[in-house]
């Protein structure tokens, strides 16, 4: 007979299985306070980050700037230098320096309408205008000049820039506008002028044309496309000297070459060398598929001398006049009928006929029976194609020389063919052929 021991003499161990066993003291006290101090230090880790990229955040200047991980930051950078290690200007200081004496132009022109040279010959010559000038045309040029007894600063400008315009604005760098004078342009050089009725402004500081070298930097400022993009800045070298170039009047000018961008909008504006000097303004560019960086500006020295002489006399001294203020009859809209009917009496793509305005007193046409609104169709029997024409043929005369003009003159409502010959002026203030003309307050003729 087998005996059973007592359980606790057949599992010694029985006490591991007790459904309450003893408790080891401290060791639940310790993961407790391990667990606080991970948490806490946790948190200290936190703050401090997020301590870190507030201070972190901000730029230089103490603008904040959103910081992506892993992405691209923004930094500060250092302002351009005004003049480089040798104390010569940079293009940042040169543009710094002659910003404020660059413009930008407005030109507004009158629109007159067909049927007032028809109401001039049923009116007994009796005309009303009735047009309002319309924006016409936007441009550049850079202030020259101030007059302080006057009271007024000077605008050097292109000739073709203003030739056409009856009313100007001018808006300086700083936005501000004003009414705007014509002074007078002269075709042959393209060269013109305004003024305004306003002092202490930035007046442009001229250099000598006769200095300038090819290779050297300059720098084009103006209005390209119109004032939309007002005072744009390009920089180039200057490509050539005393190029042959053919202005608007056929007449060829001596003209800078240089490869600074400028397009349409820039005319009359300035070009600067790298002393902030004005070594020419702006007037035209070879603009055709076989070209490019081909741009041209009339030298300072021409510039100037022919704007103070328009100034100072209202036209360009020593230049042969006819003695006449005029209008192109392309001014009018009834233009196309008007060449229309030259054609028939012979006078084909007369597109370049003039309208007299007024005859000067010492005007040899004066005495040749030639009245306002008569049409100057030829002169030496080339056909007026253009205005140029007749100025490119008085730019190789001088005072006393003789031209034949043939002329159309509208009498009952059909054309009137004559010629006469005129013996050219010279210096006088009162012959101005291309330094100005009066608003056209008139018509040409409307035949039925």
């Amino acid at each position: 007979m087998i005996r059973r021991q007592p359980r606790s003499t057949l599992f010694p161990y029985t006490t591991l299985f007790r459904s309450n066993p003893v408790k080891k003291k401290g060791k639940k006290s310790k993961t407790v306070w391990a667990i606080v101090i991970v948490a806490v230090v946790c948190v200290a880790v936190a703050v401090f980050g997020i301590l870190y990229g507030v201070k972190n955040s901000k730029n230089t200047d103490g603008t904040s700037t959103t910081d992506y991980s892993g992405g691209a930051t923004v930094q500060s950078s250092d302002s351009s230098p005004t003049e480089d290690e040798n104390g010569n200007l940079t293009t940042v200081g040169v543009v710094k320096k002659v910003l404020g004496s660059c413009v930008g132009i407005t030109v507004y022109s009158d629109q007159t309408q067909a049927g007032d040279f028809y109401n001039y010959f049923y009116s007994n010559g009796q005309n009303n205008n009735n047009s309002n000038p319309a924006k016409s045309g936007e441009g550049s040029g850079v202030l020259m000049y101030e007059d302080k007894e006057k009271g007024l600063t000077y605008i050097l400008t292109c000739a073709h820039v203003i030739s056409g315009g009856t009313k100007f604005t001018v808006t300086t760098a700083d936005g501000k506008e004003y009414n705007a004078s014509l002074v007078g342009y002269d075709n042959q050089t393209d060269i013109g002028v305004l003024s305004i009725s306003a002092t202490g402004l930035s007046i442009a500081e001229f250099g000598n044309s006769e200095d300038i070298d090819i290779g050297e930097d300059c720098i084009a400022i103006g209005n390209p496309g119109g004032l939309e993009f007002s005072n744009s800045v390009t920089k180039g070298i200057v490509s050539g000297l005393n190029r042959p170039v053919e202005s608007s009047i056929g007449y060829d000018n001596k003209c800078i070459q240089v490869d600074a961008a400028i397009n349409p909008g820039n005319s009359g504006g300035a070009l600067f060398n790298m002393q902030g000097q004005v070594i020419g303004i702006n007037s035209s560019k070879i603009a055709a598929t076989d070209y490019e960086g081909i741009g041209f500006a009339i030298p300072s020295n021409t510039a100037i001398d022919n704007a103070n002489s328009i100034i100072k006399n209202g036209y360009v001294a020593g230049r042969a006049q006819i003695g006449i203020k005029y209008a192109p009859v392309s001014q009018f809209s009834n233009a196309n009928a008007i060449i229309s009917e030259l054609e028939k009496e012979g006078y084909k793509d007369a597109e370049g006929a003039i309208v007299v305005s007024s005859v000067n007193e010492d005007s040899d046409l004066a005495s040749k029976d030639v009245k306002q609104y008569d049409i100057i169709v030829s002169v030496d029997d080339k056909v007026l194609t253009s205005t140029d024409i007749l100025t490119s043929t008085l730019a190789d005369k001088k005072p006393g020389d003789t031209v034949e003009l043939t002329l159309a003159r509208a009498e009952n409502n059909k054309l009137k063919i004559f010629k006469v010959s005129c013996k050219l002026g010279g210096d006088r203030k009162s012959t101005r052929l291309n330094s100005s003309h009066p608003s056209i307050s008139y018509a040409v003729f409307c035949l039925k």
